[in-house]
């Protein structure tokens, strides 16, 4: 009995040591791909909030009234078309050369600036903090024949291809120069969603 009791104080076998190591070999080649795709798909929650918040001032712009400087009415509309801000295009560092993101983490740096022109002021929207995705706004029409596109675009890994989220919103049919109503698409149209 000494002797079984000696051994066990020994320590583990070569084959023990050997099932933990394939055991924690497994879990990582499961569970590394698995984050970097919960990571991935952490930073999309960005745009659908943001596309959101753009949703609701294109709303809020559609359904107020309006008036020319003369006094008379406008007719229901959208705020005109935005380019994409910021103008670079994408969040991914430039290696100091000048883009969005000058500290290297692969997310645009707070440009307030640049929310201030254009419809982004009539649509309510900024962003004050670092963010992977960059913003566009689309819009044509009026009364009935109005829509919008709020679209974000974001090269999430930097591997020159981009995630893409959008959301439609059109002038209700029914909309008269005394009632502006609006409508828009259920969900969000979305491709390459962790690319």
């Amino acid at each position: 009995m000494r002797t079984w009791i000696t051994k066990r104080r020994a320590g583990f076998t070569l084959i023990e040591l050997m099932i933990v190591v394939a055991i924690l070999a497994i879990l990582s080649v499961v569970a590394i791909p698995a984050f970097i795709k919960y990571m991935r798909r952490a930073k999309t929650s960005e745009a659908i909030d943001q596309i959101d918040k753009i949703y609701k001032g294109a709303s809020h712009y559609y359904t107020s009234a309006h008036v020319f400087d003369n006094g008379e009415k406008a007719e229901c509309q959208f705020p005109s078309a935005q380019d994409v801000t910021p103008v670079e295009g994408t969040c991914c560092s430039t290696n100091g050369l000048g883009g969005p993101d000058l500290d290297g983490d692969d997310r645009c740096d707070p440009q307030p600036e640049a929310w201030n022109e254009g419809s982004w002021a009539s649509l309510s929207f900024q962003m004050n903090d670092a963010h992977y995705f960059v913003y566009s706004f689309d819009s044509s029409g009026t009364l009935s024949d109005a829509i919008f596109t709020a679209m974000a675009n974001a090269d999430l890994d930097c591997d020159g291809e981009n995630s893409t989220f959008q959301r439609v919103g059109f002038g209700d049919p029914s909309a008269t120069l005394a009632e502006c109503s609006m409508y828009g698409s259920a969900a969000f149209y979305v491709t390459a969603e962790t690319e």
